[in-house]
């Protein structure tokens, strides 16, 4: 069965909506299989597009009180008489070009996990488009080249702590830079602040607030600098994620998970033709951010001061750089286990 592209579905809309009909949802199947089959859909009064998907998943499964709420768009259980799944409806404010990005989406979404049962589909679904609602929060729009380059040195941590054989799944829950979280990873009680340059030498890297290097909540903390180079024998961002994905593919909830927090920093595959720039990584390192360390934190500064940015040198504390394993071993994570 062809993925439902999007040519497929807003055909499919299309001639919904010429139906001789005035009122009520006029619907077609674009997609079908053992666990799930997807409809597109059309309010004949509202004038509205909608995909419905049908997937036959026990009551107690999710919170149905906590269905996905955003504008432009809305999420509801389907009627009884379509069968019981989820309603992905555009409401009239709603942009047609982003629903539609939306809808499909989450139609190859489906797809790709057909081989889940229906109650392990229905929850990827339902953070999917939650997923979505994070992406939407952040801006409609590519990642800036300074918003690249950060988050290919999230990848690169996060790709090192899978070598180092720490399980998957806590991996994808140490990872709070897609959900704006404090720190960049939060292992343990400490954490690790990622830092990304491009410098030719040394090591100068850009702190955005006060509270980033602060470790009064998260200790002990650690910077990671990553420095790249753009060269030939690098890799693009989409390379990289897709090396990552295959070293997820035999996790399929992970990579669902994965593939969220991606969406959630403001990555959307259909961009990728704008990710051309290939990195090499350079040198990465390691220091731990405590009282020797420079840094501007709020009880450092005069209380008067509530926001700074700055500019660190840190190519005089290269030679005082640590490994990896050591730091987690500080961070309390002495046997990483095995995936």
């Amino acid at each position: 069965m062809p993925y439902p592209f999007e040519e497929q579905i807003l055909t499919t809309w299309k001639a919904l909506s010429q139906s001789s009909n005035t009122v009520g949802w006029r619907t077609m199947a674009v997609y079908n299989s053992t666990q799930a089959s997807i409809e597109a859909a059309y309010d004949l009064f509202s004038h509205n597009e909608a995909i419905f998907f049908k997937i036959d998943y026990s009551n107690n499964v999710f919170d149905k009180t906590k269905l996905p709420v955003a504008k432009g768009f809305k999420v509801q259980l389907l009627a009884d008489e379509f069968g019981k799944g989820i309603a992905l409806i555009r409401q009239s404010e709603g942009d047609v070009d982003l629903f539609t990005k939306i809808a499909v989406d989450i139609c190859n979404t489906i797809i790709q996990h057909q081989a889940l049962t229906e109650n392990a589909l229905f929850p990827v679904v339902v953070n999917r488009i939650d997923a979505w609602l994070a992406f939407m929060t952040r801006g409609y729009k590519t990642l800036s080249q300074e918003a690249e380059l950060g988050l290919v040195g999230e990848l690169e941590l996060l790709d090192s702590l899978i070598l180092l054989n720490m399980p998957i799944d806590e991996v994808l829950n140490v990872w709070k830079g897609p959900l704006n979280g404090l720190k960049d990873f939060e292992i343990g009680s400490g954490a690790i602040e990622v830092k990304s340059t491009l410098g030719v030498n040394g090591f100068i890297c850009k702190i955005n607030s006060l509270e980033q290097l602060d470790d009064s909540e998260k200790s002990p903390l650690f910077l990671n600098g990553y420095r790249f180079s753009i060269n030939s024998l690098g890799k693009t961002l989409p390379k990289r994620l897709g090396f990552l994905r295959e070293k997820l593919a035999n996790y399929p909830m992970e990579l669902s998970r994965f593939n969220n927090l991606l969406l959630g920093m403001g990555y959307l595959e259909s961009n990728e033709e704008n990710y051309f720039r290939q990195f090499k990584t350079e040198n990465s390192y390691f220091w731990l951010v405590d009282e020797n360390f420079p840094k501007l934190v709020p009880g450092t500064v005069p209380v008067n001061i509530r926001q700074a940015k700055y500019e660190m040198d840190l190519t005089p504390l290269i030679p005082q750089a640590i490994n990896l394993s050591l730091v987690l071993n500080k961070l309390g994570i002495k046997n990483c286990g095995i995936n």
